[in-house]
């Protein structure tokens, strides 16, 4: 289980196969998440304790970095030039949410997306490259990476967190 809270402001390569990464608690099943027939903007999926993100490349390695914040209040905006941007809320019964690779599960290099314990938060995501990505198709693990996310969290405040 990731024990990383807070921000990784570094990027981590992250393998990605079928065209998709997950979010999961790295101690629940990821049988019932949301997968990327889910995702009705065409990148991001989200339920209960996790979710699906589609990418631009079907195989290869991604750059993503995570922001997880612990104050109930949005950060900056994304920056401009962003090539791609989703939002969503979801919940986390456990207060543990994890990047997941297709194929070699939790990438507790990167910060845990529940900072904030259990409840429920905000996603934002930006991402650049994937249409790069989707023309590229697939990638051999020795290529330069070109496709990258940034996943910021944050808790939604007690009077949002008490209605849904």
């Amino acid at each position: 289980m990731s024990k990383n809270r807070g921000c990784g402001a570094q990027p981590v390569r992250v393998w990605v196969h079928y065209a998709q990464f997950y979010l999961a608690d790295p101690d629940l099943s990821t049988d019932d998440l949301p997968g990327p027939e889910d995702a009705a903007d065409g990148i991001l999926a989200l339920g209960a304790d996790g979710g699906c993100i589609r990418t631009g490349l079907h195989t290869g390695y991604i750059h993503v970095t995570v922001h997880a914040h612990t104050a109930a209040s949005a950060p900056a905006p994304a920056p401009e030039g962003t090539e791609v941007g989703a939002e969503g809320d979801f919940h986390s019964s456990t207060g543990h949410l994890t990047v997941h690779s297709w194929e070699d599960g939790s990438i507790d290099e990167l910060p845990d997306l529940a900072a904030a314990g259990p409840g429920r938060y905000h996603l934002r995501l930006t991402a650049q490259g994937r249409a790069l990505g989707r023309q590229v198709d697939s990638c051999a693990p020795d290529a330069p990476v070109i496709e990258s996310y940034v996943l910021e969290t944050w808790p939604l405040p007690e009077r949002v967190r008490g209605s849904g």
